[in-house]
């Protein structure tokens, strides 16, 4: 007598949900290098009015003028993705846009697209002066702290803006796509089919990155005296021969 029980097999392999195919889009250099940036800056920031947490401020500004020097190497010798010449060449994008957009063809999730590209590419150009202009405010070098100081506050107030509009409009084109699209930051992956973009993911690069990163600012906070600058210290070394 033949079994007439029903195989659950074809059953559950029908009511199984089945696995959204997502690409390898950002390796984990470029991630690591993204969230220790905006690490580096939101401490900077939150960091900034404080004498108490001097010392912190300092170190973070020299751990983000390192992370963008890394950026700018990786950008010229890591993978095609990461390179800062596919970052221009995606702002470089907007004299078409706004010929299609004056011929009424208008595109607003590639105008929000064209938009962050800018926003990032500005961030890093600002990134430069605004690091030097806190390092020669710091050393006090030829008496120009109080200049630099106020350089060095229009360059952070500018990069501010800068992240605001970056974040802002990640915001508008996840919504405008129907999709997180800072999630491929954290995962590195994005929906869709086909091969990966990035052929090698080089985590032990990022290993190195946030091993570097956190034997730096461990560091230097515990050598560094807050609110301490070294104008400041040679006061104190006057001061105490003064003293004696």
């Amino acid at each position: 007598m033949t079994s007439t029980t029903p195989s659950m097999a074809p059953a559950a392999a029908a009511t199984a949900p089945a696995s959204q195919p997502a690409r390898l889009m950002i390796d984990a250099p470029a991630r690591a290098f993204h969230w220790l940036f905006a690490l580096s800056f939101a401490g900077a920031w939150i960091t900034a009015e404080s004498e108490r947490w001097r010392g912190l401020h300092v170190t973070l500004g020299y751990a983000f003028g390192g992370l963008l020097l890394f950026r700018l190497v990786y950008g010229l010798v890591g993978p095609r993705q990461a390179r800062l010449a596919s970052l221009w060449h995606r702002v470089s994008g907007f004299g078409d846009w706004l010929r299609n957009a004056r011929a009424g063809r208008i595109d607003p999730p590639r105008a929000v697209t064209l938009g962050m590209g800018a926003a990032m590419l500005l961030l890093i150009s600002v990134a430069a002066p605004l690091v030097l202009s806190g390092y020669v405010g710091y050393v006090d070098w030829l008496g120009m702290e109080d200049a630099m100081e106020e350089v060095h506050e229009f360059f952070a107030n500018s990069a501010m803006a800068l992240v605001a509009a970056h974040l802002a409009l990640i915001a508008l084109l996840s919504m405008l796509r129907r999709r997180n699209l800072a999630t491929p930051m954290w995962t590195g992956r994005a929906p869709g089919a086909g091969p990966d973009l990035v052929k090698a993911n080089r985590a032990w690069l990022a290993v190195l990155m946030l091993a570097a990163y956190a034997g730096f600012v461990g560091w230097q906070t515990v050598q560094s005296d807050p609110g301490v600058t070294p104008a400041t210290q040679g006061e104190r070394r006057g001061g105490h021969h003064a003293d004696d």
